[in-house]
């Protein structure tokens, strides 16, 4: 009986101390994601291993594939509608 509630009890601590652990993060999910978008907006991302930090040219290129992605992200995502639509 004293083993059962020491393995009960050992198991509750291990349990506690792993959630708290895990919440102390203070990041979320899309906090996350804005900060890699961030990045990659920056001209940080991507960056190959041997290139870290990336140099100046590196950034400058990665900016500028940046910006060609995302210039009309509206018009030519897929499944979205235009901006230019009107109802009728």
């Amino acid at each position: 009986m004293k083993k059962m509630l020491v393995l009960l009890f050992a198991s509750l601590t291990v349990g506690f101390a792993a959630l708290a652990q895990a919440q102390t993060s203070g990041l979320t999910s899309a906090d996350v994601k804005q900060q890699l978008v961030q990045a990659e907006a920056q001209g940080l991302l991507p960056s190959n291993g041997t290139n870290y930090p990336p140099s100046a040219r590196a950034i400058a290129r990665n900016k500028a594939i940046f910006a060609e992605q995302h210039e009309n992200k509206g018009a030519t995502a897929y499944g979205g509608v235009a901006d230019t639509q009107t109802d009728h």
